[in-house]
């Protein structure tokens, strides 16, 4: 038994053969949801949470490692999203709803405030914002019709409204397109109201830089595109003041001297206890990865979505998503059929995963998500079997 604890493997095999952890013949379109963990993510996060359990968490060998792994972990997600001298801007959280609810419910702004927000949000965004609606703040959900001049009118109508807050996505999951966050996030800033990223559906498939954004506060995780280990996130946030915390645990002290009353002098105020820290090695691992992998998945991602789109333009589906996104999202309306049936269908007939949004107040769909371990093949095959089941619905 050694005292050190285990690092990261600095030269993974980033092959797609090494990285895809899926087996068997189905083919998974849902990564939206949740990629697949990598295997040398999953193989770090096990020998880091063996040896901790074999060393005692809580003792002096385990407790300084558990610490020090967390650190890692803050200051390679900060660099990660574009603040590379910005650990302490960073707080970890179990996932992106979970630091979603931290900051909307901890937004210091005055009471019956309105708040903005997009008919595109995720329900880990919309339901906490209701929430504060239900205790008396002012929701306004603007939509999406992929008209950028458009929608920023809206935004601008709703700060020179009295607007406090602004909450939007950089990718939306309803249909894969990328917002014009860094437009909103400036008309935001020149009103004096406080802007959140939901970047859940960005980090790992298109570049997110915080400065470039502009805003005050980014959300993201490790599940999603990134391909890490589940229960893993975080979010940065610029000006500490502009958020109250609210939970507070012994992780929101840890830096100040017993008894004190104070938060942490950063953003780890939001953090509350005793987390999986083997998960955000894995977390770690997993962005070492994807900083060696660099831009091939976006340039892989762009053109199996460009084979994808001219495949499904040959089935009767309208095409919800904008065509030319660099998003592995693409989402489809059939023409006609039960969407939920041939969801399951898909499944059932053709081994093949595709998640059905069903959204109040507009028609069902299907998200088809993929990532740069799909190749050509796999998007044929799935336009074959979406060819063969939209025919049995119709016959």
């Amino acid at each position: 038994m050694t005292d050190v604890a285990p690092g990261l493997d600095e030269r993974p095999d980033t092959s797609p053969s090494a990285l895809q952890a899926l087996r068997g013949n189905a083919l998974y379109f849902n990564v939206a949801g949740s990629g697949p963990t990598f295997p040398v993510a999953q193989l770090a996060a096990e020998r880091f949470r063996t040896w901790l359990n074999e060393v005692g968490m809580f003792g002096h060998v385990g407790y300084s490692a558990y610490n020090a792994a967390l650190d890692a972990t803050r200051a390679d997600l900060a660099a990660a999203i574009g603040d590379p001298a910005g650990a302490q801007r960073i707080s970890l959280a179990q996932s992106a709803t979970d630091g979603l609810n931290t900051l909307v419910a901890g937004l210091a702004i005055p009471e019956r405030s309105l708040i903005l927000t997009t008919a595109e949000e995720h329900g880990s965004a919309l339901y906490p914002l209701r929430r504060r609606a239900e205790l008396g703040d002012r929701l306004r959900e603007i939509p999406w019709d992929r008209d950028a001049d458009r929608f920023l009118e809206e935004v601008r109508r709703g700060m020179q409204g009295g607007a406090r807050a602004l909450l939007i996505s950089l990718v939306s999951c309803k249909t894969g397109d990328v917002l014009p966050v860094r437009e909103a996030c400036r008309l935001a800033r020149d009103a004096g109201a406080i802007s959140i990223v939901d970047a859940a559906q960005a980090l790992g498939q298109i570049p997110v830089d915080v400065v470039e954004l502009g805003a005050d506060a980014v959300v993201t995780l490790g599940h999603k595109w990134l391909h890490g280990p589940l229960a893993t996130g975080g979010f940065w946030v610029r000006d500490l003041t502009l958020f109250t915390p609210t939970r507070l645990g012994w992780r929101s002290r840890l830096d100040l001297p017993k008894g004190s009353k104070d938060y942490n002098p950063n953003a780890t105020r939001f953090e509350a206890g005793t987390v999986d820290a083997g998960a955000f090695v894995g977390l770690r691992q997993t962005l070492l990865v994807h900083r060696l992998l660099g831009p091939w998945v976006g340039q892989r991602v762009r053109a199996l979505r460009a084979r994808l789109i001219d495949r499904v333009r040959e089935l009767p589906f309208a095409i919800r998503s904008t065509p030319g996104a660099p998003t592995g999202i693409v989402v489809v309306e059939p023409r006609s059929g039960d969407v939920s049936e041939l969801v399951t269908r898909m499944w059932d007939e053709e081994r093949m995963v595709v998640k059905l949004i069903d959204e109040p107040g507009i028609a069902q769909a299907i998200r088809i998500s993929f990532w740069a371990l799909h190749d050509d093949a796999q998007m044929d095959r799935l336009a074959a079997a979406f060819a063969r089941q939209l025919a049995v619905g119709v016959s």
